[in-house]
């Protein structure tokens, strides 16, 4: 859930403007870049509450880590770029594709549960796909929807 906090929210919107403007976007093109309506996007810009889903979104868009935007809202003063290394870690892009994700979850139960059976390791990878799906963390094209 998004947070209640108004000194978040319009900090973040400052900084959505700030990037917005820096991209030479007008707020339409950042609204279909993040596939928000642009109501919903104004309401980010305005320092309004909206869903955890949509800064999600706009993380994607503005290319900035997953989870940069709720780091703001809950103090932050920047957001952090996908793929920027913070304090020695390299904070990874979000995934791109289904495949990615499938790769992902299918590395990491190897890497931890090796002996897993290919079935369940399927089933798993497409629960956290729809999952990331719901959370609009993945965006997936037609041709990544097949397993």
């Amino acid at each position: 859930m998004a947070t209640t906090d108004p000194g978040g929210r319009h900090r973040l919107a400052r900084l959505v403007i700030q990037h917005r403007t820096k991209l030479g976007w007008h707020k339409v093109q950042a609204a279909d870049a993040s596939g928000l309506t642009i109501t919903t996007y104004m309401r980010v810009e305005k320092g309004q509450s909206v869903r955890d889903i949509t800064y999600a979104k706009i993380e994607r868009a503005f290319g900035w880590a997953p989870g940069a935007c709720m780091a703001v809202l809950e103090g932050a003063a920047e957001l952090q770029q996908a793929g920027e290394v913070v304090e020695g870690v390299r904070i990874a892009p979000a995934a791109q594709t289904a495949d990615g994700v499938r790769q992902a979850v299918q590395h990491a139960v190897i890497a931890t549960l090796p002996d897993t059976p290919a079935g369940k390791m399927a089933k798993l990878s497409e629960g956290v796909l729809e999952e990331l799906r719901k959370r609009g963390i993945v965006q997936v094209s037609d041709e990544d929807s097949t397993p």
